[in-house]
């Protein structure tokens, strides 16, 4: 088969994971559309058809960013043009949310974006916005300011870099917290890591922002639900995420997102048919939250459902 190997786009990784998912979504106006799927290496890695060279993917991806860090989507402005309060935080009150997804639906690149961020009458005890569970920022971090300055400054250097692999660690842009590197905890060092600057990776945060407008939310009961997460509340949550191993289309790899995400698969139905939608594993991340602010960052991945073993609990010893 005609293929281009993503192999900087890790599947085991939240960031990887969205990234892929970003490479689909920067064709989302074209014609022609890459299919995405994954390989069978013990840390799988991205698949594109052989079309889709790196330097096509590229100028498309860069394209994407420039309009999309330029739009409403990032840019919450009200209807006479005067930006809306907390905007950059997405603290919007129940009437801006109405203005901002109406003004984004009708524009483009990824109008879906807000989609996946806010829902309209999902509100917190503040009476603004509750966002997404893959909203990670807090206190001085503003999402959507980090977005506009990810989307404006990656540089070509960066999204090959991203696409290549192994990521390089050398940008002092901020993150959006998606990388499972972003865990302090996770990471064994020898010294307080909170002291030194934290180094990112541009081009896979930028396109895990187009990555993440194939995640929208909806309003729940006393939270906003997000597509991919579950738990008892917003501090207590997870995120789980399929890989495939045929070939999928953009709105194929839409309905494995919505049947094939759930962290126990087992509770449900749909892992019988996982195998015949090629589904080879599920990956989950428990969602980790700082009590003061509620900065956001992903755990350790751990496999909770594996097509080899045909739909059976994953000994311990496996994860």
């Amino acid at each position: 088969m005609n293929e281009v190997h993503l192999t900087g786009l890790e599947g085991n990784n939240p960031l990887g994971f969205l990234a892929a998912l970003g490479v689909q979504v920067a064709f989302q106006s074209d014609l022609e559309q890459p299919r995405l799927w994954w390989s069978d290496d013990i840390t799988p890695h991205a698949v594109v058809d052989g079309d889709f060279r790196i330097e096509r993917i590229v100028e498309k991806a860069l394209q994407a960013f420039a309009g999309l860090a330029n739009s409403p989507s990032t840019t919450p402005k009200r209807p006479d043009g005067s930006p809306m309060p907390k905007g950059d935080a997405l603290k919007l009150a129940s009437s801006d949310i109405r203005a901002y997804l109406r003004e984004a639906q009708a524009s483009n690149p990824c109008s879906a974006l807000p989609f996946a961020l806010i829902a309209e009458g999902s509100l917190d005890n503040q009476g603004v916005a509750k966002p997404s569970d893959l909203y990670f920022a807090a206190g001085q971090m503003k999402f959507l300011d980090i977005a506009r300055k990810i989307l404006a400054e990656v540089s070509r250097e960066d999204l090959i870099a991203g696409l290549h692999g192994p990521w390089p660690y050398n940008s002092k842009l901020q993150s959006l917290k998606w990388d499972i590197g972003d865990d302090r905890v996770y990471a064994l060092r020898s010294d307080n890591p909170s002291t030194r600057k934290k180094l990112t990776n541009p081009g896979p945060e930028a396109l895990a922002i187009l990555g993440l407008s194939l995640h929208p939310v909806f309003a729940g009961r006393g939270r906003t639900l997000t597509q991919g997460c579950s738990g008892k509340s917003w501090k207590e949550s997870s995120y789980a995420w399929p890989l495939w191993s045929k070939p999928a289309s953009p709105h194929a790899v839409k309905s494995l997102l919505a049947h094939a995400s759930h962290p126990n698969p087992l509770a449900t139905n749909r892992h019988r048919w996982f195998r015949s939608w090629g589904v080879a594993k599920i990956f989950q991340s428990l969602i980790h939250r700082s009590d003061q602010g509620g900065y956001g960052t992903f755990g350790p991945p751990e496999v909770v459902w594996q097509a080899s073993y045909n739909g059976r609990r994953i000994p311990d010893d496996s994860h």
